[in-house]
Order: C-alpha cells, then sequence, then structure tokens
C-alpha cells in the first residue's frame, strides 16, 4: 500500500510536467505568430506611406545642365524680404550645399514681398536660371539689373512664398 501513493505522486507529476510542457509550447507558438503578425503589420504600413502618404519619386525632371558644375563660380547675394526670420539663413544653407557661393545674406529693404525672385547683376542668364532651377522659382521671376560696380552676378529676394520653394520641402 505505500508503494500506491508514491506511484500515484509520480505518475501525477510526470503528468504535471507534460502539462507544463503543452502550456511552454502553446505561449511559444502564441509568441511567434504574435510577433509574426506585427512584423506583418509594420511591413503593410510601410507600403502604404511610401506607396500612397509619401512620394519617394519626384515629377519633376532633372536638368544636368542647370546643376552647379565643378570649378564654377557662381557668386550670389540673398536677401530675406519675407518678413520671416532666418530665411536668408536657411536658403544660404541650401545653396551652398548646392556649390553656390554665397557672398552676402541680409535683410530686404522692404520685408513684405510676395513673390521670390532674382536679379542677373551681370548679364549671365544661365547663372540666374540655375539658381532658379535649384530653388524651384520660376524663369519669369528673373529680372535683369546689370550694375558694373556689382562683384555677384545675381541677387535672390525672399518673398513670402518661400514655402512653395525648394528649401522648405
Amino acid at each position: 500500500m505505500s508503494n500506491r501513493p508514491l506511484l500515484e505522486r509520480l505518475i501525477g507529476s510526470e503528468r504535471t510536467r507534460t502539462r507544463r510542457k503543452q502550456l511552454a509550447l502553446q505561449i511559444l507558438s502564441w509568441s511567434f505568430v504574435t510577433l509574426v503578425g506585427l512584423l506583418v503589420v509594420v511591413l503593410a504600413w510601410q507600403f502604404v506611406t511610401r506607396a500612397f502618404l509619401t512620394h519617394p519619386v519626384s515629377g519633376e525632371l532633372d536638368r544636368p545642365d542647370l546643376l552647379v558644375r565643378k570649378g564654377e563660380r557662381i557668386q550670389i547675394n540673398v536677401w530675406n524680404g519675407s518678413g520671416r526670420m532666418r530665411m536668408a539663413q536657411k536658403f544660404t544653407d541650401y545653396l551652398r550645399a548646392r556649390k553656390f557661393d554665397v557672398v552676402a545674406m541680409e535683410n530686404y529693404k522692404d520685408t513684405s514681398v510676395d513673390r521670390t525672385f532674382i536679379v542677373d547683376r551681370v548679364g549671365d542668364s544661365v547663372s540666374a536660371q540655375k539658381i532658379a532651377y535649384a530653388l524651384g522659382v520660376a524663369d519669369s521671376c528673373i529680372h535683369r539689373e546689370i550694375d558694373t560696380e556689382e562683384y555677384v552676378k545675381a541677387d535672390l529676394i525672399i518673398g513670402r512664398d518661400f514655402l512653395n520653394l525648394k528649401p522648405m520641402k
């Protein structure tokens, strides 16, 4: 008789071990299913974001003829006429990153300029077009005012439409 309770305890503990193993396998399998489900949700979100919310490809054609070439020096002044602080600095940083030589950066005499424009100072329309292309300014916003005492090729006057230009996108 004394062997029977011991045998029942051994069988009972073996059942307990089996149940524990089954429970551990169930927890492991559900964890794996949850992890895979989470991965599917993240990948689906990435797809939706890239395909429908943001457009990684620009609809604009590249114009290599309007990029600053190695050794080319296009000196410009940047004038802030938008009335918004630090716009000249932002545009200067943007232009310098694209190999333009920004000589001066200051506030313009009029701080309520509606539309950004470029003033060609030496009659170099190609340089003015390169500046316009880099910023996303229309060619119709390039004005020619030749100044023989000016040492820069162009002046950029930033207007209140700065949010529509490339440095702000």
